[in-house]
């Protein structure tokens, strides 16, 4: 009888510990779900940023108004920032937007504004 209650018992634990194993993986397999979304989001964002930089520096432009040199900001927006770079001799805007670990950077030929 108590070999039967020993075989029992480690048959419980051996379930139990199987169970753990699981429910830690299905933690770590939705901690990076979330990570990953995370990360795609702060892309997101930061692409828009760098768009608002080029309206930004646009607007700046057509109204040749508020550019003491050929950099913008950092401006900060929402969660992030964006930066924006001018290079008058070749007619070319370069904006960077900012969250987090995200950047993405955009440029723009111009011809006239």
């Amino acid at each position: 009888m108590n070999g039967n209650k020993a075989f029992i018992l480690l048959n419980v634990v051996i379930i139990l510990l199987t169970i753990a194993l699981i429910g830690a993986s299905l933690v770590a397999f939705f901690s990076l779900i979330n990570l990953s979304a995370r990360t795609t989001a702060d892309r997101a964002k930061a692409f828009y940023l760098a768009e608002a930089g080029i309206a930004h520096a646009i607007n700046v432009l057509r109204n040749k108004a508020g550019l003491e040199n050929d950099m913008i900001g950092p401006v900060s927006l929402g969660e992030g920032t964006y930066e924006v770079e001018i290079d008058f001799s070749q007619s070319l805007i370069v904006s960077t937007g900012r969250v987090g670990s995200a950047k993405k950077t955009l440029q723009l030929q111009y011809a006239a504004l």
